[in-house]
């Protein structure tokens, strides 16, 4: 670090220069007021950082008194030494996370399912299930609107809209521009004569799907306090995934024993 350079050019046997005072102060606080939280978010655990803490509160331990250039040196190269050491469990761990599956058996399914039929929609519903993992989030709207657009495109594949508004007795729904999701689900699952009820399910699912992402989407720029309803938003995405999969799994004839 920049700081451990400028020490190391020292030739006094103490650190009283009080730029170089200041600037050991502004990197422990920087680092306890702003790295130190990135790291938990990133899932390290107290016992991860103790060591970067002690040394951290040495170093600024050492700017009240006295210190010798010598002290600092050692501490700076301990802080070196475990900010290797955290990079590396950091690096470990995200690599664990990667080998990991997401979500269960039936997001899996669904998951190949559009890899080979709609890339696009794999890859929206992938990223929402990868950010809905990500408990500590602070803004939700993301993997919602992906969970959407997932289902959104898929319909689009199954039920382009030529298709859709050629069929007898089509109408459109007031105040849109083409068929709705709902419409395109009715269109998919007649063609393959499913029954009433399949259908219903399907249709109310997409509604909504359209509903809690529309009023969530609305809600966040009304909501003065995003940290404060985190759990509340997170629990909405978690209908929202919910809704997708229903619908889905109805439309790629996906089941899972």
């Amino acid at each position: 670090m920049a700081l451990e350079k400028s020490i190391g050019k020292l030739r006094a046997a103490s650190v009283t220069r009080a730029t170089l005072l200041d600037s050991v102060r502004r990197v422990v606080d920087s680092y306890f007021r702003d790295t130190r939280s990135r790291l938990t978010t990133a899932g390290m655990s107290a016992d991860d950082l103790s060591l970067l803490d002690q040394a951290m509160q040495s170093l600024l331990e050492a700017t009240h008194s006295r210190t010798p250039t010598s002290k600092y040196k050692s501490v700076l190269k301990s802080i070196r030494t475990s900010g290797l050491d955290v990079e590396k469990r950091l690096l470990a761990a995200a690599g664990v996370r990667r080998t990991l599956p997401l979500g269960d058996a039936l997001d899996q399914r669904i998951l190949d399912t559009l890899k080979s039929l709609v890339p696009g929609a794999a890859l929206a519903y992938e990223q929402a299930l990868v950010d809905l993992s990500n408990a500590t989030r602070l803004s939700w709207r993301g993997p919602a609107t992906d969970f959407r657009e997932a289902l959104r495109e898929t319909l689009d594949h199954l039920a382009p809209d030529d298709a859709v508004t050629a069929q007898p007795g089509y109408k459109p729904e007031p105040n849109t521009n083409g068929p709705t999701m709902k419409q395109k689900v009715r269109y998919v699952l007649r063609r393959r004569e499913k029954s009433k009820t399949s259908v219903e399910a399907s249709e109310g699912a997409v509604e909504a799907v359209d509903a809690i992402v529309g009023g969530f989407v609305r809600s966040v720029y009304s909501r003065s306090s995003v940290s404060t309803h985190t759990p509340t938003t997170r629990d909405e995405v978690i209908r929202v995934r919910d809704f997708v999969k229903v619908a889905l799994s109805e439309l790629l004839e996906i089941r899972v024993a």
